[in-house]
């Protein structure tokens, strides 16, 4: 009889998925994945993406997570999504239910934080007896925006960085240190180091983000491999602040890949003030030419840790960068950066509003990493168009620049609500609509329709946003649509709503 059922499975394999589902067979997932490529080959995205899906599904069954996960972004890779938002007055209730209320953490908004010690163009010369500002004060000239925070790197075992936090303290500008046990985690004692470090950070007397110990879900770290002994260690460290320095608030930071290890590091609830994230655009991973990752949106790497901890955690974006220069071909190619940040700030307030600090990574690793990490151009202000798509980015008052000590609960302290548009949404006067749009080319054309008539067509990547003046259309109902087209006049989705004007 097993014998009989291995042959059956066997020749089940061989069949085409369509004839093993007409005769209530599964598909296997190689015969999905087949699917999928033709319907790649032949422009079918939105097919493939359904094949490359179900192929993961079955990995998954499997217990194969990994591998799930490989054809899960190919199924983004080629899917379509469309969602349309409108920006609406502030409103308390609905605001503070996106607020923990956690330690140092807005009610609603995005904080914006940077690296920036590596900048050469943050440093010009000063004539004698002349004090130069610091790095993050000629960024924000150089952005138009002023930062909420900086952050730096620290190793564990060095003292307390007070000078630098107390020049940004006195600029409004909260520290925010990567404290890495470089050594490994057996260094992380309660002894005097640890309770100086926090005695030093409450002598700052301002709000401190404390990142200890990041990333530690990936191999490359001293303090991978071992879970147990790094959520003891967390909740030391932890333990430590909360009981000598109450202006510090606790990062817990993982990498966002690999995914199927983050749960075993997490401290627990009442030891993490924020959960962490850290990722990076670039257009070649490893620096090998056979992983091409020019295709992948940024904000699809937030999903895992949002989905997993945003709802009891502010979550922060604490290292994210967007290469315009790969070493593989030293090429500048300031498009690939200026398309992923404006995906990413984009994405933040319409699909992750519970993302409330995001720290751009403003540095040229081909000169200022070492060796082994010299591979990627994240510099921001060193080639103007990616200059100009941060400066678009963060435009908005939705992106603060002050960490808040004292909660603001007042409506006029809060900023626009972007919220989604719901169907049947009644609009009056000039309205602002947006939408959030991920298809299988980085540059598509966005097209407003109200019943049939076009009032906008964009072609510039970001939040696609359109005034609509309500005024002009006949009050009642109307068809409100979003159409997306590729690069060949293809459709590739399209999102209609009925509203009432």
């Amino acid at each position: 009889m097993l014998t009989l059922r291995l042959s059956i499975a066997v020749a089940a394999s061989l069949v085409a998925p369509a004839l093993l589902q007409t005769a209530g067979w599964p598909a296997t997932a190689a015969e999905y994945r087949r699917l999928a490529e033709r319907c790649v080959a032949s422009g079918q995205y939105a097919k493939a993406a359904e094949y490359y899906l179900k192929e993961a599904a079955i990995y998954r069954t499997l217990g194969d997570p990994n591998a799930a996960k490989v054809e899960e972004i190919k199924a983004e890779r080629w899917s379509t999504e469309i969602r349309v938002f409108v920006d609406a007055p502030p409103d308390r209730q609905t605001l503070l239910g996106l607020y923990t209320g956690a330690k140092l953490e807005p009610i609603y908004g995005c904080c914006l934080g940077a690296f920036v010690r590596h900048d050469e163009r943050l440093f010009a010369q000063y004539r004698r007896g002349e004090k130069p500002p610091l790095p993050e004060e000629a960024f924000a000239k150089l952005t138009n925006k002023t930062l909420a925070s900086s952050y730096d790197y620290c190793n564990y075992g060095k003292p307390f960085p007070t000078q630098w936090a107390k020049a940004l303290l006195a600029k409004g500008i909260a520290p925010h240190i990567a404290w890495e046990p470089n050594s490994g985690l057996d260094a992380v004692q309660d002894d005097r180091y640890l309770r100086k470090f926090a005695t030093d950070a409450a002598a700052c007397g301002g709000p401190i983000f404390l990142r200890f110990a990041g990333e530690m879900n990936g191999d490359w770290t001293r303090y991978h491999d071992q879970p147990a002994l790094y959520r003891r260690k967390f909740q030391l460290v932890h333990d430590v602040m909360e009981a000598r320095a109450s202006n510090v608030a606790m990062i817990w930071c993982v990498n966002y890949i690999p995914e199927h290890n983050i749960d075993e590091y997490y401290p627990g609830d009442q030891y993490v003030d924020w959960v962490g994230v850290n990722f990076y655009s670039v257009m070649f991973h490893d620096n090998d030419p056979s992983k091409p990752a020019t295709f992948e949106n940024p904000a699809n790497c937030l999903k895992y840790v949002y989905r997993k901890y945003a709802s009891r955690k502010p979550i922060a974006i604490c290292e994210y960068g967007a290469s315009h220069m790969a070493a593989l071909d030293k090429t500048d190619k300031p498009e690939f950066a200026v398309t992923k940040i404006s995906q990413l700030f984009a994405a933040l307030p319409r699909l992750y509003p519970r993302v409330k600090l995001i720290d751009i990574f403003d540095c040229d690793n081909l000169k200022h990493a070492i060796p082994s990490r010299q591979l990627n151009n994240y510099c921001v202000t060193d080639n103007a168009k990616v200059l100009d798509a941060y400066c678009g980015a963060v435009d908005s008052d939705y992106f603060l620049s002050q960490v808040y000590t004292v909660k603001p609960l007042q409506k006029d302290c809060l900023p626009t609500h972007i919220k989604a548009l719901a169907e049947g949404a009644a609009l009056s006067g000039k309205v602002c609509l947006s939408a959030w749009v991920k298809t299988y080319e980085s540059s598509p054309t966005v097209v407003y329709s109200i019943d049939g008539k076009t009032i906008a067509s964009l072609d510039s990547v970001g939040d696609y946003s359109v005034e609509l003046d309500t005024s002009a259309y006949p009050k009642g109902k109307h068809t409100l649509a979003v159409t997306v087209t590729d690069s060949r006049g293809t459709v590739a989705g399209s999102k209609k709503l009925t509203i009432v004007l």
